[in-house]
């Protein structure tokens, strides 16, 4: 058995969000790691886009201070938004003296880039959860794939190797019941199946399934289980669209019955045996497939040999013919399956008494004690054995057409006319097999006295009094194995029985769609897999992408269009100008170092054979660059912007520094 690992649809969430890919956990922690990388370029990317739509928002034709000159700069350079949060405080900082409200115009840009990281960082960290999305659930695949059918009847090894089956199905799903399906659970062993377990309604008080005066506390004491309809996608896990799902229903009717009308007691005569002269209870409530005339013997001697508790069962099927129980008319049905079960509790004794009608023990039985002189008094059961019996039937149901509610094989031939589809006509089948082995009886199955709850809080023989309602936590129990059974036998169609690996004792599939459904049974998450949400990672991918490529074109396309149009085209001057390598070019250019070309793109360069460099001696704190007079393609003098520059602050001896750069930025940009 391996799990599925590739695309597929999980139709329990449909076509959308069910599109599921399955990778191995190496192959998915790649996956993941990418995923985060790629969101936290897509936050670079919203940064360019936010700081480009800043930018041209707050470039302005006329002549602003030093601080929103510095702050476009930032903006058009800054590719990290922490570092440009980080600038931005800066200079407000650096122009708190010296400028109007400099922190007003730098934190409200600086949040929103801090904003920005938190963002896609937290959307870097959840990125993860495109794991989580598709739930815990997995397909699984095997080349065992296929129903047990037992091979040859006549074949002794194969009769053997089908008890052996039976008995394991049995156990497993009696494990599981008792971990899963009670009050308390066992995490570890409950996270296997698609639920973790099938509820079911009860109905107490309902009406008896037998004749009126078989029940044994009256015509309305039985006990009703309920599951309504298992869905075969969502219960099962059988992984088709939903106008392929199949609905399952059970419902088992149980009470303990009256035994007066049925047993004898005699002495059994077999001389030259053990049993001579013991004396016999026979319970006759229909003939066995031996040939008796009865349905039960029981040695009354096995009651004081320290035994716990048995349980022997008999099954009658409506429409079997190799039905090993008879049942008696009155406890005979045409529409249910019928399952008996006689309890013997042998030596067990009770510390208080026991008013359970099937495990009534009101007989004081005194017990000496002579180290203390006293006497404990404990409680014997009331009779030798007690007869339980229950009724299952079966109904199959396709939207809104269902089959009566009635026997297994029945309900089976009723489907027919239920007008299924291929697929639904191979999920029927499947389930058709599982209801043949549904039955209460198959709830204990080869178990005997372990199938019951009671033999839970035996101590040898003793063990404390039971509640009134014993029966039905009993009942209750060999409903929750059945279902149990249900679910294991649904998984073990796509992994083969475990049990045996004999070819000729499974039944592989023949027809397209069972083929199908060998690989669309789900189970829970299996180790060594990670699934994914197609639609998760799409979103991500898409959106990631379209920042991206939005980040990489819209200052291209925007300016283009402003060179075009003339429209407002001082913003894209001053983009342009305010790129790291212009501003660069115009520090050495004005200068008078280097010759340049190539200045109305973003990457300007100088002629060859240009050199560049700061002039030794540079005033350390008043730093800048002179002209150079050893590169022979200077601008050597002074131009007639420059001149007017210098007689302006001449002029203007208390002009700011602010003021002087926006008009200068401006006469050059004009």
């Amino acid at each position: 058995m391996s799990t599925y690992t590739g695309h597929w649809i999980n139709w329990s969430r449909g076509v959308v969000l069910g599109s599921t890919i399955t990778l191995s956990s190496r192959d998915g922690g790649l996956l993941t790691a990418f995923l985060a990388l790629f969101v936290s370029a897509a936050g670079a990317a919203f940064w360019s886009i936010l700081a480009f739509s800043l930018h041209q928002l707050f470039s302005k034709n006329d002549p602003q201070l030093g601080i929103h000159q510095q702050r476009q700069v930032i903006l058009r350079n800054t590719s990290s938004p922490t570092r440009a949060a980080r600038e931005l405080l800066q200079i407000a900082w650096a122009w708190r003296k010296t400028s109007e409200k400099p922190l007003l115009r730098s934190l409200p840009i600086a949040i929103l880039a801090l904003l920005s990281t938190a963002l896609f960082g937290l959307a870097g960290v959840f990125s993860s959860e495109v794991t989580k999305a598709p739930g815990n659930e997995t397909l699984i695949i095997s080349p065992s794939c296929g129903t047990f059918t037992g091979g040859n009847s006549e074949s002794t090894a194969d009769v053997f190797q089908t008890q052996l089956n039976t008995i394991n199905e049995t156990k497993a799903a009696l494990n599981y019941a008792r971990d899963c399906y009670g009050v308390t659970r066992n995490v570890l062993n409950c996270n296997q199946y698609v639920q973790e377990r099938i509820a079911w309604k009860v109905k107490q008080n309902a009406s008896c399934p037998f004749a009126a005066d078989t029940c044994l506390e009256g015509s309305n004491a039985a006990y009703e289980m309920d599951t309504g309809l298992i869905d075969s996608l969502r219960d099962l896990g059988i992984n088709t669209p939903g106008f392929q799902t199949l609905g399952y229903r059970k419902v088992t009717t149980c009470s303990p019955i009256q035994t007066k009308d049925y047993f004898t007691l005699a002495n059994f005569t077999a001389p030259g045996t053990v049993l001579n002269g013991d004396t016999m209870e026979y319970l006759n409530f229909g003939p066995t497939l031996g040939g008796t005339n009865y349905t039960y013997m029981y040695d009354t001697h096995t009651a004081y040999l320290s035994l716990g508790y048995t349980l022997n069962s008999f099954s009658a099927s409506v429409g079997n013919p190799n039905a090993t129980w008879q049942p008696v008319p009155a406890l005979n049905r045409s529409d249910a399956d019928v399952s008996l079960f006689l309890l013997a509790p042998n030596s067990v004794k009770y510390s208080g008494p026991v008013k359970d009608p099937w495990f009534s023990a009101t007989t004081e039985y005194p017990v000496p004690r002579p180290e203390a002189g006293t006497t404990t008094t404990l409680y014997d059961s009331d009779h030798f054995i007690n007869a339980l019996a229950c009724a299952d039937q079966y109904q199959f149901c396709a939207k809104d057409r269902c089959t009566p509610l009635t026997a297994a094989l029945v309900a089976i031939n009723a489907s027919h006319d239920l007008g299924l589809n291929l697929m639904q006509g191979a999920i029927r089948d499947r389930l058709a097999l599982h209801s043949l082995s549904a039955t209460t009886f198959y709830s204990t199955y080869g178990l005997g006295g372990d199938a019951l709850r009671a033999s839970d809080t035996l101590f040898n023989t003793v063990q404390e009094a039971l509640p009134d309602n014993q029966w039905t936590i009993e009942v209750s129990s060999w409903m929750a194995t059945s279902l149990a059974r249900l679910q294991i036998l649904a998984v073990q169609y796509a992994t083969g029985p475990p049990t045996t690996t004999d070819k000729n004792l499974i039944q592989p599939p023949r027809s397209k769609e069972e083929k199908k459904l060998c690989r669309a049974q789900k189970v829970r998450s299996a180790s060594g897999t990670t699934s994914f949400s197609v639609l998760g990672v799409a979103i991500i991918l898409i959106v990631g992408a379209i920042l991206i490529s939005l980040s990489l074109l819209l200052s291209t396309i925007v300016c283009g269009l402003r060179r075009i149009f003339h429209y407002k085209d001082h913003k894209r001057i001053q983009y342009l100008l305010d790129e790291k390598l212009q501003l660069h070019r115009l520090a050495y250019e004005e200068a008078g170092q280097g010759y340049w070309q190539n200045c109305g793109n973003s990457i300007p360069v100088t002629k060859e054979g240009a050199l560049l460099g700061v002039p030794d001696g540079v005033d350390k704190n008043h730093p800048r660059l002179t002209r150079s007079h050893n590169d022979p393609h200077a601008v050597v003098g002074e131009s007639e912007e420059d001149a007017e520059e210098s007689s302006l602050m001449e002029s203007k001896p208390n002009l700011t520094t602010s003021e002087v750069t926006g008009v200068g930025s401006l006469s050059r940009r004009g």
